[in-house]
């Protein structure tokens, strides 16, 4: 077994978003899928744990934590469409950029228009890879140009 639940450090409740640190993190989320995944990937069950912070985002999560008596006691899911909004809103208060990446162009150009309405203190940046299973050298270093071009908040 590569990842045991019961000694995760999940973060608990929505509101424990409020007390994460400022500054870059890498926030994972994990539910029974990826748990699953996890179970069968060394890497990804590293790159889950290697994380400063983990969300549990699947009710199956938090019910196993209970059953298991882990050492978190996450009381509710927190999707990751909640880390959004909160995130979207706490930027949208101070003003600045935020990056997105994937998807086509169109999508990525609606995903600007929608920003614009609903967070328009903030100024959006975006990246479409190549649509492939993996990425070439070329392709990861164009993608880490483009992240660092944005120059995000």
């Amino acid at each position: 077994m590569l990842l045991k639940l019961k000694n995760l450090p999940l973060l608990e409740s929505h509101r424990g978003l409020t007390t994460l640190p400022s500054g870059k993190l890498l926030i994972n989320t994990i539910n029974a899928h990826s748990y699953n995944t996890a179970q069968k990937d060394k890497l990804f069950a590293e790159a889950l744990q290697q994380g400063d912070v983990l969300i549990p985002d699947g009710a199956s999560i938090v019910k196993a934590c209970r059953w298991l008596n882990a050492r978190s006691k996450p009381t509710e899911r927190i999707a990751g469409w909640n880390l959004f909004e909160f995130e979207m809103n706490k930027l949208n208060t101070i003003g600045g950029k935020c990056f997105f990446m994937g998807s086509s162009e169109k999508v990525l150009a609606l995903i600007k228009q929608r920003v614009k309405v609903d967070y328009p203190n903030i100024e959006v940046e975006t990246y479409s890879p190549p649509y492939k299973p993996e990425f070439s050298e070329e392709d990861n270093r164009a993608i880490v140009e483009a992240i660092n071009y944005a120059k995000t908040h």
